[in-house]
């Protein structure tokens, strides 16, 4: 299938929190003097680093964890965000001030993003490659070690991805065999399909030709100004395939590729919520 031209995304933000306040207001800034301090956390920090042994990468992980009243932290949803040094706070932050009784892990990039995230492709200078490994680590490595640190409920595990990452959340969608995904929830945000759009088309066609179930939930978000050309008629041919037991939402937004991220995280902790 031939590719349609995607949209030019700007280049990957690399910001905390208190540095986002343009971002935060969507698309460009304002004029304002101050920023205002944001609210405490209800909720506690902690930091680890975790080597993937396949990988030989030691990755830098965040880990957010809501307070006493939301409940027994067994049972608890896990939300992983993919590029942590660039998310992690907007989605810890909103899953903090919304209550949404949520364990949110953010994973660091180290700088593999263009590797790890993608499949082998000419756009990005590190050729890409790297995504089944990466899978691996996470489903072998990364989620056992969660779940044995902080507790959470692996039947209500969650995966967050905006641009590579989204692609990351689509590829994992499709990668494992019905019933056996690592996650229940998927929430892919205006994915960068546009310059591996055929692998990824490739991705629903290995799975429809071996399974007719797919019984996980997929928000599937794009941007008017981002990658729209790429993720509308993926999402089509994905919902036209009618899998059984398969809960699919697509979610446009008008915005840029990056400013659209707030909006999409709050419907999406929103959208977590839904599943009970």
């Amino acid at each position: 299938m031939t590719a349609p031209s995607a949209a030019s995304s700007p280049a990957h933000r690399r910001a905390l929190l208190l540095g986002l306040p343009a971002l935060l207001l969507g698309c460009g800034g304002g004029g304002g003097t101050g920023t205002p301090e944001p609210p405490p956390l209800e909720g506690t920090l902690d930091a680890r680093v975790l080597r993937a042994r396949g990988i030989g990468v030691d990755y830098p992980l965040r880990i957010y964890l809501p307070p006493a009243s939301a409940g027994p932290r067994s049972a608890l949803p896990v939300l992983f965000v993919l590029d942590g040094e660039t998310w992690f706070d907007v989605v810890m932050t909103a899953a903090d001030t919304s209550r949404t009784g949520v364990i949110v892990v953010g994973i660091n990039s180290a700088s593999r993003r263009e590797i790890d995230l993608v499949p082998p492709n000419t756009c990005n200078p590190a050729g890409g490659g790297g995504q089944a490994a990466h899978l691996a680590w996470i489903r072998d490595e990364l989620l056992p070690y969660v779940h044995a640190q902080f507790g959470g409920d692996p039947a209500q595990r969650a995966l967050f991805g905006h641009s590579h990452g989204g692609g990351f959340v689509l590829f994992a969608l499709l990668a494992e065999a019905a019933g056996t995904q690592a996650f229940r929830h998927y929430l892919a945000c205006d994915a960068s399909l546009g310059c591996y759009y055929p692998a990824a088309m490739g991705w629903q066609e290995a799975y429809a030709a071996a399974y007719r179930a797919l019984p996980v939930r997929l928000l599937l978000s794009h941007a008017s100004e981002g990658n729209v050309l790429s993720n509308v008629p993926w999402a089509e041919a994905l919902a036209a395939r009618r899998f059984e037991a398969f809960d699919f939402r697509t979610q446009p937004y008008t915005g840029t590729h990056g400013g659209i991220v707030p909006r999409a995280v709050s419907d999406g902790l929103t959208w977590l919520r839904a599943a009970g």
